[in-house]
């Protein structure tokens, strides 16, 4: 039995332990969002990319209740996606290991957290039913604790015994964005912009603005083109080599290409030079909002589905996203220039490099002289009821 087996068995533990402290008692109605003070959303989970799938949830609220207090419960992996956000009033970072190790700060979090006296705590989740999301709302002390099961209506009798009022387990097949505003509709909460939101501050586009310029020349030829090689999950990501191969097309077309890579996958890069039979410039390592100001500077991002794919889409530059096991029509991020290529058998080994080549080569081509879009990359998502 794998750890994370034994985890999820010991929270379900947990819960029937405090079953009697954290029981939500009594249904109360269906708040209207329009008649609340103050509002607690709960998105801890640590994929960066699913929490920026989650932030037309805030545009959404925040647009049914514009004079509530707004905050956000985020994890340490997925916090710096959502501060400065413009939707919200304030962000509380919920850090387990950091209370593990000193507990006072973890009284200081509940402190705040009850004393905002929340009218209403929605936990905001897709994927997987949150027994620690699910305490959090309890622990607030919110009058009303909103949330689902998990997907195929999993952990329903813990959703039952910890929520006021439960709504439907998400709906399989349907895009991530849209069974996060799913969660928010019966408030009268709904949103026809699906685009994912993050909002940088002067001083790190600054920052951005000069790393990149540091490795590509502003007024040098051609687009300048951001690749990121890694994934968090192994059947993620496409051959290093192959995106060194495509780095050299573009380079070949006039083009400037550096390539980027998250904590522990600096060998993806020399593997990525190998490919390139050139040592290519490289984006120093770099914290998720100035690597997001990096991204908004660059012409053209080229990225694995991983959080990267959903930062540069956020940032709104163009981005050629490669999908294997994931289903782009769930998982791509709904900005309008984000284009997608689907690896057949949903294997990215089997994702040639000829491909990827000509879909690079041509996007990259019509975003510098206008042209038209190569007709086999695939539009994201733009959004739909």
């Amino acid at each position: 039995m794998s750890l994370k087996t034994w985890e999820k068995k010991g929270k379900r533990g947990i819960t029937r332990a405090m079953s009697f402290a954290l029981r939500a008692h009594g249904t109360p109605p269906m708040p209207d969002l329009r008649d609340l003070g103050a509002i607690l959303l709960v998105r801890h989970h640590n994929q960066l990319g699913d929490m920026l799938l989650s932030t037309p949830v805030f545009r959404a609220v925040r647009e049914r209740a514009p004079s509530a207090r707004i905050d956000l419960v985020a994890g340490p992996e997925n916090v710096d996606a959502v501060r400065r956000n413009p939707h919200l009033d304030e962000v509380l970072l919920y850090d387990k290991a950091e209370y593990l190790r000193r507990p006072m700060d973890g009284k200081r979090f509940l402190d705040r957290l009850r004393g905002a006296r929340y009218d209403l705590a929605i936990v905001v989740s897709t994927v997987a039913f949150s027994h620690t999301s699910a305490w959090i709302a309890a622990l607030s002390g919110a009058r009303c604790r909103l949330g689902r099961p998990g997907p195929g209506g999993r952990e329903s009798d813990t959703a039952e015994e910890l929520y006021h009022r439960v709504l439907p387990a998400p709906t399989e097949g349907r895009h991530q964005t849209g069974v996060n505003l799913d969660l928010v509709a019966p408030l009268g909460a709904t949103a026809s912009d699906w685009r994912p939101v993050i909002s940088l501050g002067r001083e790190e586009e600054r920052t951005g603005r000069e790393l990149l310029r540091a490795s590509l020349a502003a007024n040098g030829p051609g687009l300048r083109v951001v690749i990121h090689p890694g994934a968090g999950k192994l059947p993620n990501r496409w051959p290093a080599e192959r995106f060194g191969e495509v780095a050299s097309a573009l380079i070949a077309r006039g083009h400037q290409v550096a390539t980027a890579a998250g904590p522990g996958e600096s060998s993806l890069l020399h593997r990525v030079d190998r490919g390139a039979g050139q040592v290519l410039r490289r984006i120093p390592p770099c914290r998720v909002r100035v690597l997001g100001a990096v991204l908004q500077e660059a012409d053209l991002v080229l990225a694995n589905d991983t959080g990267v794919l959903h930062l540069g889409a956020a940032v709104g530059t163009p981005v050629l996203a490669l999908f294997g096991p994931t289903d782009p029509a769930i998982w791509c991020p709904a900005a309008p220039a984000v284009r997608w290529l689907r690896a057949p058998g949903e294997d990215l080994d089997r994702l040639s490099t000829s491909v990827v080549e000509q879909a690079a080569v041509g996007l990259a081509d019509a975003l510098a002289g206008g042209g038209a879009m190569p007709s086999e990359l695939a539009a994201a998502p733009e959004g739909a009821p």
